[in-house]
C-alpha cells in the first residue's frame, strides 16, 4: 500500500475472486480513517478522513449515465451511499446494520448471472483473437517470406493472450461462484 498524506493506494487481489475479502478490508481500513475514494483494475484509492464505521457493498448493473441519478437514489432509500462506481462496478457503503444490498440467494445469484455475462463476452472475444493469432503465427512460419509478418502475428498473439487470460479467469471465477450458489 503506497501512502502520502491524505491519500493511499490499497493493492486488490480481484473483486471477482474476493469481494468479500476487499470489502471487509475497505471497511478495517475506514475504521481506521482510510475512505473508499475510487477503484480500478488492479486496487483502491482511499482518503484520510474521520474514522467511521462502515461496510461495502459490491453492485454490478449497466446504468445508463441519464438513469444513475434515480439509481443511486434508490440505494440512498434503503441506507446505502454511492461511493464510487468503474463502468458497471458500483460500489456503496452503509452504516453497519444496514439491511444487505442482496439479502437472499436468488439477487445474489442474479448479480453473478450478470457479472458472468459481461465476462463471458470478453472471455469469447479475446479467446479468439488470442486463436486466430495462433493461426496466423503457425501461416506465417510456413511461408518463404521474411519474418516480418511472423513477428507481428506473434507480437500480436500475445498481446490478444494477455487480454484473454484475465478476462478467462474472471469468467471461471463467476462460474465457480454461481456454482457454489446453486
Amino acid at each position: 500500500m503506497s501512502k502520502n498524506k491524505q491519500t493511499r493506494y490499497m493493492v486488490s487481489a480481484g473483486l471477482a475472486f474476493s469481494e468479500e475479502r476487499e470489502m471487509c478490508k475497505l471497511s478495517r481500513m475506514a475504521a481506521k480513517g482510510w475512505l473508499l475514494e475510487s477503484f480500478s483494475f488492479a486496487g483502491f484509492t482511499l482518503r484520510r478522513g474521520n474514522p467511521q464505521e462502515l461496510i461495502y457493498c459490491l453492485d454490478m448493473q449497466t446504468i445508463p449515465a441519464d438513469e444513475q441519478e434515480e439509481y443511486h437514489d434508490t440505494f440512498r432509500a434503503s441506507g446505502w451511499q454511492p461511493v464510487c462506481f468503474v463502468g458497471n462496478m458500483h460500489i456503496f457503503s452503509a452504516a453497519p446494520g444496514t439491511k444487505p444490498i442482496y439479502s437472499d440467494r436468488s439477487s445474489l445469484r442474479e448479480k453473478y448471472i450478470r457479472a458472468n455475462r459481461m465476462f463471458k463476452r470478453s472471455a469469447i472475444i479475446f479467446g479468439l483473437l488470442t486463436l486466430f493469432g495462433l493461426i496466423a503465427t503457425y501461416l506465417t512460419e510456413k511461408s518463404e517470406s521474411t519474418a516480418l509478418p511472423y513477428n507481428i502475428a506473434w507480437v500480436l498473439t500475445l498481446f490478444f493472450l494477455v487480454l484473454a487470460t484475465p478476462s478467462w479467469m474472471v469468467y471461471i471465477a463467476y462460474r465457480v461462484r454461481l456454482q457454489r450458489l446453486k
